[in-house]
């Protein structure tokens, strides 16, 4: 039996080749990263929101959206991607990135009135030091059904849990186990892009775990609350959270950066 990629430990010997696949090589086997500047492709975000946000957990409710497509008014001043399997063309995950658009002293976040004042004094000096016009909330991070159902992790909209682990039908070679990498990846292109430096989010505590893992660190993060599930609120200079990533794994780094071709303002 051929030996498997393992994601975790960002190095794996392919007996074949001889050669040793890092992290980078084995995620961009197996999955692209696609940022939506198209309507087709937007729509295909918005498709994958409204099985996850409104048929899986509905937390929105889906006789609002007859398109079948979940929106809302933070949409028009996001960027969106998604990752895609390559095999299969297939909308695997999709996350937006809510930008403070062309006034942002009159913007809000959507998690800015629930979540910044139960954050710790240093959190919300730090936010309030943020220049607004570069922040930007992580927003509307979620996994299709499908990749949800071979993590066998359905309750999660993020399709991450303690547990997680994935199997691809592929040979049942053991593909990326942790999406959130290639979101991360796909959050840094977007926010090079658009000249962001801090970042916001609202995340599952178990995904927040799990990138700590592979070495995905906030500057500050709150007290677990109820906000659309029990959610922990995060805050950070993006330069800050990737140059620690760097020095803690910069196998993840190579790959989040695109072995530095995207680096944050």
């Amino acid at each position: 039996m051929p030996a498997h990629p393992s994601f975790p430990d960002g190095h794996q010997n392919s007996p074949a080749s001889g050669k040793t696949r890092n992290l980078s090589d084995i995620f961009n086997s197996f999955f692209g990263i696609e940022v939506a500047t198209t309507e087709e492709m937007i729509n295909k975000v918005f498709e994958v929101r409204y099985q996850v946000y409104c048929i899986d957990r509905p937390f929105e409710d889906p006789r609002q959206f007859p398109d079948n497509r979940e929106h809302d008014a933070y949409d028009p001043r996001s960027a969106h991607a998604l990752i895609q399997h390559r095999r299969t063309g297939d909308s695997v995950a999709v996350v937006r990135l809510v930008l403070a658009g062309d006034n942002p002293e009159q913007s809000d976040f959507p998690m800015e009135g629930a979540c910044f004042p139960r954050m710790s004094q240093p959190a919300q000096d730090m936010i309030a030091a943020a220049p607004r016009q570069h922040m930007a909330e992580i927003s509307r991070m979620a996994v299709s059904r499908e990749f949800r159902r071979r993590l066998n992790e359905q309750e999660s909209p993020t399709g991450v849990t303690d547990q997680t682990s994935y199997a691809d039908a592929e040979g049942g070679r053991r593909a990326m186990p942790y999406i959130s990498l290639g979101l991360f990846a796909a959050i840094l292109r977007m926010s090079v892009k658009h000249n962001v430096t801090h970042w916001m989010a609202v995340m599952e505590p178990a995904q927040l775990r799990l990138l700590k893992r592979f070495g995905v660190e906030f500057d500050h993060v709150g007290p677990v609350m109820e906000y659309h599930g029990l959610r922990r609120p995060a805050f950070t200079n993006a330069a800050s959270l990737i140059n620690g990533i760097l020095r803690r794994r910069p196998d993840v780094w190579e790959l989040i950066t695109e072995s530095g071709r995207y680096l944050p303002p």
